[in-house]
């Protein structure tokens, strides 16, 4: 009788280390990663920092000349840094170009309260087309960004001139990449051991994650490497990336693509594992008229990878289509 008890009494207290552990120790360590600064000390000298929707946005804009406005969506884990390639052709060819850090990426304000539906996003996008007078504007949109584009395009088609996808997640295959159940996360602790996992692990998980994309790894430069974790020294990143998981599987389109009527250029790198090029081909015979471009040698980043190209394909479209 006497050793069962002993038994069961340190069958308790195993229990009640086990949810020390679990529910205090969280709360208890530091949470470590990159330091955190302001924002505003990371920004770009063409960068400005303005409010939507209660939210703070950062946005760079290139002036350029007669031919209107451009407006650059980034994907998952990008930025305005995404465009640095892009902004400057843009730019010299005539074009007004705005490039925009989407709540919860880049220098823009990031947290677990957050809604990051891309609906939402994209109606903020239209928010920042208005605070700077821009009445319409040809859309530009990568991966992620190219769901926020194709809401955007489709709840204000009136804004969008021309619209560019480029290998755009908007079906299975790209989509439901990166997401989590939102009742897990819902749970403070379940979130709290997250954001202590994501601290410690991020510098090198960030790192593999752009080599993973890229299929030139030479096109992933230190300094490009660099200018993408700026995102991780700013407050709430871990909280927002989390609230993005949470919010990727509630991104159904409210309309079918096939009813987009702006002319609509596809760019895809051929050797995507992200995104499939085949949903490229997939947009190309759901949207009438479109073009199509796949870039051979090219994975999911062919603004960078293959710049020259890139550019010189977005020029043309965005000329031929004036």
């Amino acid at each position: 009788m006497a050793d069962m008890l002993r038994a069961t009494w340190w069958g308790w207290w195993v229990i009640a280390l086990f949810v020390f552990v679990l529910l205090l120790v969280p709360y208890l360590l530091p949470l470590g990663g990159p330091p955190i600064v302001a924002p505003a000390t990371l920004a770009d000298d063409n960068g400005a920092f303005v409010e939507i929707d209660g939210k703070t946005m950062y946005y760079v804009h290139a002036r350029g000349g007669e031919h209107g406005a451009v407006l650059l969506i980034h994907g998952f884990g990008g930025s305005t840094v995404t465009w640095q390639q892009t902004i400057p052709a843009l730019a010299a060819a005539g074009y007004d170009v705005y490039a925009v850090d989407l709540p919860g990426f880049g220098l823009s304000q990031k947290g677990w309260e957050t809604d990051y539906r891309h609906s939402i996003q994209a109606q903020r996008v239209i928010g920042l087309m208005d605070r700077l007078g821009v009445d319409r504007a040809a859309v530009v949109g990568h991966s992620m960004g190219g769901s926020v584009a194709v809401h955007l395009a489709l709840a204000a088609p009136e804004r969008v001139s021309r619209l560019v996808l480029v290998d755009a997640a908007l079906f299975s295959s790209g989509s439901g990449r990166f997401s989590a159940p939102g009742f897990v996360l819902d749970v403070p602790v379940v979130r709290r051991w997250a954001q202590f996992g994501l601290r410690r692990s991020i510098d090198s998980l960030f790192t593999d994650l752009l080599y993973d994309a890229a299929y030139q790894d030479d096109a992933i430069t230190p300094a490009l490497e660099k200018a993408y974790k700026r995102a991780l020294h700013t407050p709430g990143w871990d909280t927002g990336l989390l609230g993005i998981l949470r919010d990727a599987r509630a991104n159904d389109l409210p309309a079918p693509v096939s009813t987009i009527r702006i002319p609509t250029l596809i760019m895809w790198g051929a050797e995507d594992t992200w995104v499939a090029p085949a949903d490229g081909v997939r947009l190309e015979g759901l949207i009438a008229g479109a073009q199509r471009i796949e870039f051979p040698g090219v994975g999911h980043l062919p603004m960078h990878e293959a710049p020259e190209d890139f550019n010189a394909a977005l020029l043309s479209f965005l000329g031929e289509a004036s």
